[in-house]
C-alpha cells in the first residue's frame, strides 16, 4: 500500500498515456487492458492515502469502472449501460459537492455563470448532434442535464471557505474536463468517428478523474480529526 501510495498518482498518468497511444496505434486488446486499470489504481491509491473519503465516493468510482468495462464492448445496449453507469457516478459526485456547500451562503454569480456556459455549450452540442442521435436524443438529454448539475454544483462548492483552494484546483478543473470528454465522445460517435478525437476523449476523461480524485483526497486530508461526510 505504501507503494501505492507514492506512486499510484504517477502509474495511472503512465497507463493514461500508454492507453492513447494504443488507441493511436489501434491495439485493442492492450488498448482495453489499460482502460480498465485506470480506476481501480486510482481508487487504490486513494483508499492508500484514506483520511476521512466518503465511501459515497468509492462507490462513483466503481461505477466509472463499471462504465469503462462496459464501453469496451460493442453495441447499443452497453453504450446506454454505460451511461447509466457514469450517471451513477455523477450522481455520487454530485451529492458530495452539495454536501459540501450546505449550510454556506455565497454570491450567486459564479452559480449564474457555470449555469449560462453549461446551457449555452451543451446546447449548441446537443442542436449539432440532434439530427444523428436518433433513438439515443432522449437518454443523452438525460445524461448532459445530469452532468452539467455535477458540474454546477461543483463550482458551488467555492461558497464553502475551507474547500475553495480544492474547489479551485481539483473540483472545478475536474468536473469541466468531464464535461468536455462526455461532449468529445458524443461528437466522436455520432459525427468524426476518429481516433484523434478517441484520444481527446480518453485524456480529457482521465485527467478528469485524475482532478477529481486528488481533491476527494485533499478533502479528506483535512478531515481526519472530524466525521466525514456521509
Amino acid at each position: 500500500m505504501q507503494v501505492l501510495k507514492k506512486y499510484g498518482m504517477g502509474l495511472f498518468l503512465t497507463i493514461l498515456l500508454l492507453h492513447c497511444g494504443f488507441i493511436y496505434l489501434e491495439m485493442s486488446s492492450p488498448r482495453v487492458l489499460t482502460k480498465l486499470l485506470l480506476l481501480p489504481v486510482l481508487m487504490g491509491w486513494l483508499y492508500a492515502g484514506d483520511g476521512k473519503t466518503s465511501p459515497v465516493l468509492y462507490l462513483g468510482l466503481f461505477c466509472s469502472f463499471l462504465g469503462d468495462l462496459l464501453l469496451t464492448r460493442s453495441g447499443e445496449i452497453f453504450f446506454l449501460l454505460g451511461m447509466l453507469a457514469f450517471i451513477g457516478t455523477h450522481l455520487c459526485n454530485s451529492w458530495f459537492f452539495y454536501r459540501l456547500q450546505k449550510g454556506y451562503s455565497g454570491k450567486a454569480r459564479n452559480l449564474v455563470l457555470a449555469i449560462m456556459v453549461l446551457l449555452v455549450v451543451s446546447g449548441q452540442l446537443f442542436y449539432y448532434l440532434n439530427d444523428q442521435l436518433g433513438s439515443f436524443r432522449m437518454p443523452i438529454l438525460v445524461y448532459m442535464i445530469i452532468i452539467c448539475t455535477m458540474a454546477v454544483l461543483a463550482t458551488q462548492t467555492l461558497v464553502n471557505p475551507s474547500v475553495q483552494r480544492i474547489a479551485v484546483t481539483c473540483f472545478i478543473p475536474g468536473a469541466t474536463l468531464f464535461v468536455l470528454s462526455d461532449g468529445l465522445l458524443a461528437l466522436n460517435k455520432f459525427a468524426l468517428h476518429n481516433r484523434w478525437a478517441e484520444m481527446g476523449v480518453m485524456l480529457t476523461y482521465g485527467l478528469a478523474q485524475y482532478f477529481l480524485v486528488q481533491g476527494f483526497a485533499a478533502y479528506a486530508g483535512t478531515r481526519k480529526q472530524q466525521v466525514p461526510v456521509s
